[in-house]
């Protein structure tokens, strides 16, 4: 008998574990988030984007320009539109290197113990094929960042404030939502 059981059995070859490289460090400072944030749009990892955001309690404000003609978008924008928006956007590049962002910091300020208000400029460049889309976006952000249950810091809230017309980052998001 148990030689019959153990005929049902085979052993397969050992297969390697399905990790990417990471470069996503513990964001313990809110620095590190930002870097993280970084280094995720110019290595193209969706998943270490995701990460710098609370997935439960995601709020954006794009553009007040274009709120208003999108607003069925933006109402309830949370982090499945933010993979959604990334995910369409990576496929779309065409080179992935040379994609990069420049956070830039205005202003600080510590709302709680466990919460800060960051405001700084945006460089972003992205190398994707939609014509009729520039690649440098710059603009300001309004992040409200809070450490999580693992003492990391995340973002929470972000507000997009438009500083050259057609270049914000919520003008790359909405083309790519769509």
């Amino acid at each position: 008998m148990a030689v019959l059981a153990l005929s049902c059995f085979s052993i397969r070859e050992v297969e390697p574990p399905l990790t990417t490289d990471s470069d996503w460090v513990s964001p313990t400072d809110y620095e590190l988030l930002l870097d993280n944030l970084e280094q995720s749009i110019i290595m193209g990892n969706t998943q270490n984007y995701l990460r710098c955001f609370n997935q439960d309690s995601l709020a954006f404000t794009p553009v007040s320009r274009l709120l208003n003609d999108n607003e069925s978008i933006w109402l309830n924008w949370s982090s499945l539109d933010e993979r959604t928006y990334l995910d369409n956007l990576f496929q779309d590049l065409s080179v992935s290197s040379g994609n990069s962002v420049i956070l830039s910091e205005l202003d600080l300020q510590n709302v709680t113990s466990d919460s800060l208000r960051y405001v700084g400029n945006y460089l972003l460049r992205i190398n994707h094929n939609t014509e009729d889309l520039t690649t440098l976006f710059k603009g300001q952000m309004q992040l409200v960042i809070k450490l999580n249950s693992f003492n990391e810091w995340e973002i929470h809230r972000w507000i997009d404030i438009e500083t050259a017309v057609d270049s914000s980052w919520s003008s790359l998001k909405l083309a790519y939502i769509q």
